[in-house]
C-alpha cells in the first residue's frame, strides 16, 4: 500500500476515479489516497501527476479516516 497526493484539483478528480476503477482506495484527511502500488501504473500511463507521501503511522486510526465509507466499484 502506498499513500499519494495529487498535484492539482483536476488531476485529483481524474486520478481518484481512475484509482477507484482499479480497485479499493482509501481517502484520508488532507486529500491523501491510499491504494495498492500496482494501481500507480494506470496514473503514469495517463500522465496524471501525484506525489508519494509517507503512510500515516496507523492507516486504520479513526482520527485519520474521513467520515465516508470506502467505495469499491
Amino acid at each position: 500500500m502506498v499513500a499519494i497526493r495529487f498535484k492539482t484539483p483536476e488531476e485529483r478528480a481524474n486520478g481518484f476515479m481512475l484509482l477507484v476503477r482499479q480497485g479499493r482506495v482509501r481517502a484520508l484527511r488532507g486529500e491523501i489516497y491510499v491504494c495498492n502500488e500496482s494501481y500507480l501504473s494506470a496514473l503514469d500511463d495517463r500522465k496524471i501527476h501525484y506525489e508519494r507521501i509517507p503512510l500515516p503511522v496507523n492507516a486504520n486510526e479513526v482520527d485519520a479516516l474521513r467520515n465516508t465509507p470506502t467505495t469499491t466499484l
